[in-house]
């Protein structure tokens, strides 16, 4: 009996063939998923990044409320962007306190200050006006802002939500006379080459223990 050679030796190369090409698309598979991976743990690194900064430049705006108004700390905790006329004045249109559980964007001023603004433009990810408001993108020093800048990719949005949270002057009601608010900084994004949201939150309690 016969066997033809050369038949053989065909169906053996496309045998090494394909285990050759099943190999690459494993390989080129492992890869791409483990790229995809990294990138979604750099874009979760870099949320993680912009929602402290958010907490932390709220912070900063009520300690400098602090110092600046040391003479009404009582008052002038929580009133919005330095407001010069704070004190004496503690219902000020300028004042968070009448814009409690509301949502603003954060951002430096010319003077290096940071600075909030109220938002209404509330929705999801998707929404153009939602995304317009709440933007994050980095200034010529680098620094996050939602003022105008450079672009980042992918695209952030940064959510700052206050609440106050406890009866802190016993007068049976929570709002905006009380001396303790939770501070929500909720950012969203999308990786690239993934239709899912990911959303990230990091929130604060802030307190007026001068009160």
């Amino acid at each position: 009996m016969k066997y033809d050679l050369k038949a053989t030796s065909i169906i053996e190369a496309m045998v090494v063939l394909l285990i050759v090409v099943t190999g690459i698309i494993g390989v080129y598979g492992l890869l791409n998923s483990s790229q995809r991976l990294a990138n979604s743990t750099g874009n979760r690194i870099e949320a993680i990044s912009i929602a402290r900064d958010g907490l932390e430049s709220f912070s900063n705006i009520r300690d400098t409320n602090w110092i600046r108004f040391s003479a009404d700390t009582r008052n002038c905790w929580n009133v919005l962007n330095y407001n010069i006329n704070c004190l004496g004045n503690s219902t000020t249109t300028y004042d968070i306190r009448s814009l409690a559980n509301q949502s603003y964007s954060i951002y430096r001023n010319a003077q290096n200050q940071f600075e909030l603004s109220l938002k209404s433009n509330l929705g999801d990810f998707d929404t153009p006006s939602y995304r317009n408001d709440f933007k994050v993108q980095k200034d010529a020093r680098g620094f996050y802002t939602q003022s105008g800048g450079v672009d980042i990719n992918p695209l952030y949005t940064r959510e700052i939500i206050v609440e106050y949270i406890e009866d802190t002057n016993s007068d049976a009601s929570i709002n905006s006379n009380d001396a303790k608010m939770r501070v929500s900084s909720l950012v969203q994004w999308r990786d690239v080459g993934n239709e899912n949201i990911k959303t990230l939150t990091l929130q604060t309690v802030l307190t007026n223990w001068y009160k």
